[in-house]
């Protein structure tokens, strides 16, 4: 009998680790690729964990239209945290003060919702898609707390820079966490349609960007 599993992203760093480098791959169907992925489980849901972008119109423009076609996916969740503007002051000679968009909770809703999923018993496995080492803490405590659920992190990122990124969080700690780079070999194959009906009858086109003949 398959297990069943939950999936966790951070949408962010999932996003830096691979779709920035690679544009065609963005217009994902995150539940047919992590059902194929992880085909001895069963997998009850898929949580993204983002934010709107409020700093750029096109962008928001292109990642409304993915949101809108992955709500079409019975079994993926949006769970939204936000921008705010942090002031920073430039280290030239200048010294101008300037502000930039910094991502906020979204660390804290992948937490929580892991903590809540094992506590109410929803799951017996969870796959936990960053490279951010602030998600330790909650995996730790599902580790140590919930034994029997089995927890597995994959760090996004692509072959080029897998030398510069970490894997070995866990292995000092005696839990059992399994942690490893994110496969990366059939993303190509499980794209949306360039079309996508919605529930209002309305379409979610492919962004022109993410068009599967752009480059890398």
């Amino acid at each position: 009998m398959k297990k069943n599993a939950i999936v966790y992203i951070d949408g962010y760093n999932w996003y830096h680790g691979i779709f920035k480098h690679y544009p065609e791959w963005k217009w994902l169907n995150l539940e047919s690729f992590f059902t194929t992925l992880r085909s001895d489980e069963e997998i009850l849901a898929v949580k993204m964990f983002t934010t709107w972008i409020d700093h750029d119109t096109d962008a928001k423009e292109r990642q409304e239209r993915y949101f809108n076609a992955l709500k079409t996916l019975p079994k993926v969740r949006l769970i939204f945290g936000v921008f705010q503007s942090r002031q920073v002051t430039c280290r030239g000679t200048c010294q101008e003060k300037y502000f930039v968009p910094e991502e906020k909770k979204t660390d804290v809703n992948l937490a929580v919702e892991m903590i809540d999923d094992a506590l109410n018993n929803r799951c017996e496995r969870m796959f936990v898609v960053s490279g951010d080492s602030d998600i330790q803490p909650a995996v730790e405590w599902v580790a140590k707390h919930r034994s029997d659920i089995k927890v597995t992190v994959f760090v996004p990122a692509i072959p080029a820079e897998q030398p510069y990124r970490r894997t070995d969080y866990y292995r000092t700690t005696g839990l059992k966490v399994e942690c490893r780079f994110l496969p990366l070999g059939n993303l190509a194959d499980h794209q949306f349609p360039n079309y996508v009906k919605l529930a209002d009858g309305k379409l979610a086109i492919r962004p022109h960007l993410w068009k599967k003949s752009a480059s890398p």
